[in-house]
């Protein structure tokens, strides 16, 4: 889980930011990676300190979610 978020956290800040995010989608082929207000949004599903980024707890929730509902 750990190599999958340094894959999103470019800056190794400890932080996905919304760019961030963006430049991986559209990296990996998904049209939400388009529109800067729809990774906005997607980030604000699970940072639940609302601090506008996802940190690692955050993304291994987010990532469980994923997994899980499949």
């Amino acid at each position: 889980m750990t190599d999958a978020f340094k894959v999103f956290d470019k800056d190794g800040d400890g932080y996905i930011s919304a760019k961030e995010l963006q430049t991986a989608l559209v990296k990996l082929g998904f049209a939400e990676g388009n529109e800067i207000g729809r990774v906005e949004m997607m980030i604000s599903f699970v940072d639940r300190n609302h601090d506008g980024l996802v940190n690692f707890t955050e993304f291994k929730d987010m990532m469980h979610n994923v997994i899980v509902l499949r």
